[in-house]
């Protein structure tokens, strides 16, 4: 394993260094136009009436976490996914959200984590990678540093099923322009490869293979529209049913 994302590593760049004075001023000139959304309004926690006791869920990561992109809650993927289980099962969903926008993994660990509740979960969803893509962190790091988040979200949460998304596929995102979209697309790509290989007891990664139509995203090109909240929890709660993680 470490042999080939070395390998994968010495080919991004390779071939990214003689374009990159190219993609260091595209980079630049993104973060200046691209328009900063909000997180989405409401409550960060809520509770799905339904048979027998709730099923405590977390979504727990980026700007994806807390929905920037949609109008409310229950257009994120939190909203979406408690929906799904709920009309699944009938169950009771109790749930919440906490994200950091901008946040790599290193940073929600040293942010984030000191301000969760230490309160026993059934399932935790992890939504991180793009900002760690961005920050083109090392995939070994970045790994590491999931492992470092999970022991400390194992602290807090108790038993509870934890299940990683796949880091988006920024090689597809309409906000950035070529090269820099292939040259992150290829550094997503990097850093997913380690992240299906981060093995701990409990924790789950679930692979998100949607066709990125405009549709899914928001005006900024950047996260995702209601539709893309809707259909990135439909694959989780698809993947969370065939890992047997909820009924």
């Amino acid at each position: 394993m470490i042999g080939e994302l070395r390998m994968r590593d010495n080919i991004i760049q390779t071939l990214a260094w003689p374009a990159m004075p190219l993609l260091l001023l595209q980079g630049r000139k993104l973060d200046r136009a691209l328009p900063r959304l909000s997180p989405a309004a409401g409550p960060r926690a809520g509770l799905i009436e339904g048979s027998g006791e709730p099923l405590r869920l977390l979504v727990f990561g980026e700007s994806t976490a807390v929905g920037v992109g949609v109008e409310t809650m229950q257009e994120a993927v939190v909203g979406r996914f408690a929906d799904i289980i709920h009309q699944r099962s009938g169950r009771a969903v109790a749930w919440e959200a906490a994200g950091l926008p901008g946040a790599t993994v290193s940073e929600g660990h040293a942010h984030m984590l000191p301000t969760l509740a230490s309160t026993p979960r059934d399932l935790v969803l992890v939504l991180f990678g793009a900002n760690d893509t961005l920050a083109r962190r090392h995939a070994r790091h970045f790994a590491a540093d999931m492992h470092t988040l999970i022991e400390g979200l194992r602290a807090r949460v108790g038993d509870a099923h934890i299940m990683m998304s796949a880091v988006p596929p920024l090689g597809t995102f309409p906000a950035l322009p070529q090269p820099l979209r292939a040259y992150m697309g290829a550094w997503s790509r990097w850093l997913d490869m380690a992240l299906a290989r981060v093995a701990l007891p409990g924790v789950h990664y679930a692979p998100v293979n949607i066709p990125m139509v405009p549709a899914l995203f928001a005006r900024d090109g950047f996260h995702p529209s209601p539709l893309g909240y809707q259909r990135w929890a439909e694959t989780l709660a698809a993947a969370a049913v065939k890992a047997e993680l909820i009924p």
